[in-house]
């Protein structure tokens, strides 16, 4: 997985950006709100076709500009492919996207064809945060390479939404209720079989990479916990439930009530981790991500790092040096060039090094 070009226009507060990549290491520098962090998620687009930051994409749009377009050019599983992805902000919010010159309709039909894995500060909520910051995290994952998995989620979010609308209606029967009940059902078997095997294998790459982070000193671990285990048991759930669903107006059992417990013996790292240890699994987990990707799809995904140089102490960056040596292209933000030098300055690899300033980025150095 290698990022050749990228043409973003009127993105944040970048108007108008082109970048050519040669190397496997890019830095962005320059000080805080200069616009380092908008190109990566520009990058991040290319995957996930939403932003890590925002959960409103009219947010992307320069100040005042009625659209934001990026195209990019990437190679793939050998393959050389043309991004293009364009958001109107009209009365309605309009998007479009083309993959090689082809419109793509649906979001799960482009899954899979840029993977990156980000790695950002933000990223301590997964921890901090609890099961609904974890659901989204492992739901993004899965859905990063899985298009069967996506429409399984997105027809789920559908059907509850439908169902907690009905459960709302003051003048209800039980009939236009329990309808949807049957295809929720078979969607949360769907989803459920796929997020348990995903964990059993993560959790393997999670324990091995916290065990060299903290040199064995917390063997922490990641555990699923379906909210229903079995088809028969959500069915009996959901009919039990219903007096109290009415309500409460929404849907009190399925995957959206989901657990994802990290920590050790049954304590969880939310409430007992220090700021470390919570680094550590975070580190940890985003790194599992990176290698499980690597080892299923037979392509390192491409690592998005942001500004979390300086929140490392000296182990965790040695840990992460290693990791660079693994992946096919890396992008970094930083404000300063001493961080760089402390952080990757002997590694034998390509680098480049952007300025960026107000939204404008200039080469500063290139030994590609």
């Amino acid at each position: 997985m290698f990022l050749r070009k990228i043409y973003i226009q009127n993105f944040r507060n970048h108007e108008e950006t082109n970048l050519k990549f040669n190397a496997r290491l890019v830095f962005f520098i320059g000080n805080n709100g200069e616009g380092k962090t908008n190109l990566l998620e520009s990058i991040s687009l290319l995957s996930y076709l939403k932003s890590f930051r925002e959960s409103d994409q009219t947010q992307l749009l320069k100040w005042e500009s009625p659209y934001t377009f990026i195209r990019a050019e990437f190679e793939s599983d050998g393959n050389d492919c043309l991004f293009e992805y364009g958001i109107e902000k009209k009365e309605t919010k309009r998007k479009k996207l083309k993959l090689n010159g082809e419109e793509i309709k649906k979001i799960s039909d482009y899954v899979g064809s840029f993977r990156s894995v980000i790695l950002s500060p933000p990223d301590i909520q997964i921890i901090e945060f609890g099961n609904t910051e974890r659901r989204k995290f492992l739901d993004a994952f899965i859905s990063s390479t899985n298009r069967y998995y996506l429409k399984n989620l997105i027809e789920y979010g559908k059907l509850i939404k439908q169902r907690n609308s009905a459960l709302k209606k003051e003048f209800v029967t039980e009939k236009e209720i329990l309808i949807w009940d049957d295809q929720i059902i078979e969607r949360d078997f769907e989803i459920r079989n796929e997020r348990k095997k995903t964990i059993e294998k993560l959790s393997n790459y999670f324990e091995k990479n916290l065990f060299q982070l903290s040199q064995g000193k917390d063997p922490f671990t990641i555990q699923y916990k379906p909210n229903v285990e079995s088809k028969d048991q959500h069915k009996e759930r959901l009919i039990s439930n219903l007096r109290k669903d009415r309500a409460i107006g929404y849907t009190s059992c399925g995957n959206h009530r989901d657990e994802i417990p990290i920590g050790f013996d049954d304590k969880d790292l939310a409430q007992f981790g220090s700021q470390g240890q919570k680094r550590s699994a975070v580190i940890a987990l985003k790194t599992a991500c990176f290698q499980m990707t690597r080892d299923e799809t037979g392509e390192a995904p491409v690592l998005l790092i942001d500004d979390i140089i300086r929140e490392l102490d000296v182990k965790r960056r040695e840990y992460f040096v290693n990791l660079i040596t693994e992946c096919g292209q890396a992008f970094f933000t930083t404000t300063d060039l001493e961080g760089i030098k402390e952080y990757v300055g002997n590694l034998n690899i390509e680098k480049e090094i952007y300025e960026v300033n107000a939204g404008k980025v200039r080469l500063y150095e290139s030994n590609e």
